[in-house]
């Protein structure tokens, strides 16, 4: 039998380590935890994990390049391929000019991919339009993260649960999206100390050990957070010395409370003033993990959302020192390589600004090319950009935006008024429907290189199975594609390009694939090669050049999603155990699939009884944008006037119920987290 092939887990950000057991052909029949990486998973995965043998033998994998002719999507070749697409994005740039072409890069693909892909759009194409998935889910976290602290990136590690007092999560349900995370906090809570604190309006399996449990409203996060901030400095809880010796910015926000109303602000947020200050006492003076999810970011004001929680950490010196952090549930396996590497409309590789002058000098000279200064657009902003006619191509990379953005029915409306879409992914997702040419990639376990995980540990992920027909590793399609556009890219290997990236980026620079190989993962940044990494962040001082971090007073939101008179009920969207993001992936698992078939609401049983619905039944639930059909169930835990669906079925499309507007400012982010609906009997 053949040897194991070690990779890198392709669905959440936690990067647990596996090996693929291969049989006498070469194809993979069992996926298992060895205890590779003890470190990290150990010898343990969830349930989707030992489900990745199941997609690399999926009959649906894409095998062959595809172009749209007569408007049906037939076989062609590579060369076929590659020529019509690179001839098609050469005569929309001659023709509108290089700002009319984005891309929509990946989180699932390798770090040395996703620095090709935005290579290719800044040095190739000719433009900042591109953007990842993280704008979906933690683009508030990684705006606020990077203007207070200096990196948009989580400050811990999972050592630091073994020295925590306190672990405060706020809008995630970790059990789900994060099982080995979680797995982690309740072994420190097995050995006595830890205290629980659960932010979020559901009562999910977290609230069984937690202290306090805050049933917050959805959205209404800002005025819980300021009120525990204000009951923090009235009672004089705070780390004055910590604020005075490593941040900026502390007298403004506490005179920015003087005059806030913390029974008006406990009110608005459905918690009580008790359960506040009950959590303060757990958090002064106390080692404290903060954890958050989407339920804190994906709102129009997300980014204040996160600000306010980085405010706290700050008020509390909990950040830059052992059992103390900050720590944004990254949801896909490379979403932080995603951005690491540059694939933001605003980031050059290793977190640079594209405003930086210096960095663009530098990073064009390695690419021998103009690094444009203009910001590029947002994901959402790409979108909307079709209908005006400013972005007549796009090129996604392992993406799906026709199930993922938000106003899903305006975006199918998009994708097709678009003069090219070239989808490149492993699966025939919802998105290429109305693509032009598919280009058929490679997945983990069939190309090697590394990704970074939710805690900036970059991992080698090795290759060892065939891909599917005649499907190749990403960065060899972008190789490619970039040469018939008149490039002369000549890697050979993604370790090449990962020897580019470190002269490129200096956070990276003291990690090779040698390291890689033969360690746990490396924790950036390392910035040469005796360079052990950094596991936490800030323990030496912030990202600024004076070393201090920064508070911001938060102000309360103008843009609410409120129920009305015709929209009773709000809407909470989520993830389930089994499934993954829009379920692309781990629909295509018959154990998976087995385990949770098919979509579902749950509603409480007296909203239900007083809309005389039952049990099972297909209902119609309306937004202000659209409408589903989908079965009943009933869940007493579910808070009267409040609705789950999990997000990972394209039927019924949740999206397709929430507004593209409005948009977060700072992050660029619509609100996808919860939307006024109304139930009613269907027909």
């Amino acid at each position: 039998m053949a040897t194991p092939i070690p990779i890198v887990c392709p669905y959440c950000g936690v990067g647990c380590n596996l090996e693929l057991s291969l049989d006498e052909h070469g194809r993979p029949f069992k996926s298992k935890a060895a205890g590779r990486n003890p470190e990290l998973n150990g010898k343990y995965l969830c349930v989707k994990g030992i489900t990745i043998h199941e997609l690399l033998n999926h009959e649906e994998r894409l095998s062959q390049p595809f172009i749209r002719k007569a408007d049906k999507l037939e076989l062609v070749s590579w060369e076929e391929a590659v020529t019509a697409a690179s001839r098609g994005l050469k005569d929309i740039i001659a023709k509108y000019g290089p700002e009319s072409v984005g891309m929509l890069c990946s989180g699932k693909i390798l770090n040395e991919e996703v620095y090709l892909s935005q290579k290719f759009q800044r040095a190739v194409i000719g433009n900042n339009h591109v953007d990842n998935c993280a704008r979906l889910c933690h683009g508030p976290s990684e705006a606020a993260l990077r203007q207070q602290l200096g990196f948009g990136a989580v400050s811990t590690f999972l050592e630091d649960y073994d020295a925590t007092e306190t672990v405060f999560v706020v809008g995630a349900h970790t059990t789900f999206t994060h099982p080995i995370i979680w797995m982690s906090v309740k072994k420190r809570a097995k050995r006595g100390g830890l205290k629980l604190i659960v932010a979020d309006p559901r009562e999910t399996d977290l609230i069984k050990n937690a202290a306090v449990h805050l049933k917050v409203k959805p959205g209404m996060d800002i005025f819980w957070l300021n009120a525990l901030g204000k009951i923090i400095i009235d009672k004089g809880w705070q780390d004055q010395a910590f604020c005075e010796k490593h941040t900026i910015g502390f007298n403004a926000v506490r005179k920015a409370t003087e005059n806030f109303d913390i029974n008006a602000a406990c009110a608005r947020a459905g918690v009580k003033r008790s359960e506040l200050e009950l959590t303060a006492e757990l958090i002064h003076d106390r080692k404290t993990i903060f954890i958050w999810g989407m339920g804190l970011t994906q709102h129009a004001h997300g980014t204040d959302n996160v600000s306010a929680l980085v405010n706290l950490a700050l008020l509390t010196g909990n950040i830059g020192k052992p059992g103390c952090g900050l720590s944004p549930l990254r949801g896909q396996n490379n979403v932080q390589g995603a951005g690491d590497m540059g694939a933001l409309p605003n980031l050059l590789p290793g977190h640079m600004p594209l405003e930086d002058e210096a960095a663009r000098i530098h990073v064009g000279s390695i690419w021998d090319a103009n690094v444009p200064t203009k910001a590029g657009l947002s994901a959402p902003e790409m979108i909307h950009q079709v209908a005006s006619g400013k972005i007549r191509a796009l090129y996604v990379i392992g993406e799906n935006p026709a199930v993922s953005e938000p106003q899903s029915n305006f975006v199918a409306w998009m994708l097709q008024r678009l003069e090219l879409l070239i989808v490149q992914d492993i699966f025939p997702i919802e998105t290429l429907k109305y693509a032009d040419i598919v280009l058929p990639a490679a997945m983990m376990g069939e190309k090697e290189g590394s990704v970074t995980n939710a805690a900036r540990r970059i991992q080698f992920t090795a290759k060892g199975v065939r891909p599917p027909g005649e499907a190749k590793p990403d960065w060899q399609i972008l190789q490619e594609m970039a040469n018939a556009m008149g490039a002369n890219w000549r890697y050979s290997s993604t370790a090449e390009i990962w020897e580019e990236i470190r002269i490129a980026a200096p956070v990276f620079s003291g990690i090779s694939h040698d390291r890689l190989r033969q360690s746990p993962g490396i924790f950036w940044p390392c910035y040469d090669e005796s360079h052990p990494g950094t596991p936490r962040l800030y323990e030496d001082g912030f990202g600024f050049r004076d070393r201090r971090a920064r508070f911001l007073p938060v102000n309360l939101p103008n843009t609410l999603m409120e129920p009305t008179e015709e929209y009773p009920y709000v809407l909470i969207t989520g993830r389930l155990l089994e499934h993954f993001n829009t379920g692309e992936m781990s629909r295509r698992s018959t154990k998976l699939l087995r385990l949770r078939p098919s979509s579902f609401l749950d509603m409480n049983p007296q909203d239900a009884a007083t809309a005389g619905l039952s049990e099972n039944e297909t209902v119609r639930m309306t937004s202000p944008y659209g409408t589903v059909r989908l079965p009943l169930k009933l869940d007493v835990s579910m808070k009267p006037g409040y609705l789950f669906a999990p997000i990972h079925f394209s039927d019924p499309n949740f999206n397709s119920l929430m507004s593209a507007v409005p948009i977060d400012p700072k992050a660029r982010m619509p609100a996808l987290k919860v939307i006024p609906v109304k139930v009613e009997k269907d027909g």
